[in-house]
């Protein structure tokens, strides 16, 4: 339950930082993007919807979001097949 009070707090926390911040924009921009181009080539992606089907997320939004990253630089609760 901490975790998830916790989660939303950090998702409100970016998203003031996003639209007060140009620099943090551009670089959220450029991760999902990148992050969008792994989804799209995965078999897992559905493209009429644009999710994924192993979580069910709309991946146009999730891509988006802020994810701790773990030792390998890949993103903890993020992409469920590691790839990002």
């Amino acid at each position: 339950m901490i975790s998830k009070i916790k989660q939303i707090l950090e998702g409100y926390f970016s998203w003031f930082r996003y639209y007060l911040s140009k620099s943090y924009k551009e670089e959220i921009k450029t991760e999902a993007e990148r992050r969008i181009k792994i989804c799209e080539s995965c078999e897992y992606f559905w493209k009429p919807a644009r999710n994924c089907m192993l979580c069910g997320c709309f991946m146009n939004a999730k891509v988006k979001m802020h994810f701790d990253l773990d030792n390998d630089g890949k993103s903890i609760n993020g992409c469920l097949e590691r790839k990002w």
